[in-house]
């Protein structure tokens, strides 16, 4: 049986507020070497992809060491309520490695 809980990163899961803009990292521990060139990205929202709508294409991603800050990604002001799941990918060490983050978008009145 696999141990689904590496699939998803220390962080997950985050809040954010509708309409917020966040440029999320994310620590590959034990890593030395992320291939900026490898990375890729994809955000669904009740399994569709939505990645065209709430990624900053103009942004860049960025390698510090064995840290990757994504690109910013926006909650929607229409998505409380809703969860985002980012998929990201990238050459680590050599290994093409996968992890997920999980977002839930809060309503600017919610409590």
């Amino acid at each position: 049986m696999v141990d689904e809980s590496s699939i998803w990163v220390i962080e997950s899961p985050v809040t954010m507020v509708e309409g917020e803009a966040v440029a999320y990292s994310i620590d590959w521990q034990g890593a030395s070497n992320i291939d900026d060139a490898s990375v890729s990205l994809t955000v669904y929202k009740n399994g569709e992809d939505v990645s065209s709508t709430v990624v900053d294409t103009e942004d860049n991603f960025v390698v510090n060491s064995n840290v990757l800050t994504l690109k910013k990604i926006t909650a929607q002001s229409t998505d409380g309520g809703e969860r985002y799941v980012v998929v990201v990918q990238a050459d680590v060490d050599g290994n093409t490695e996968r992890r997920k983050l999980l977002i839930r978008i809060v309503k600017d009145e919610a409590e």
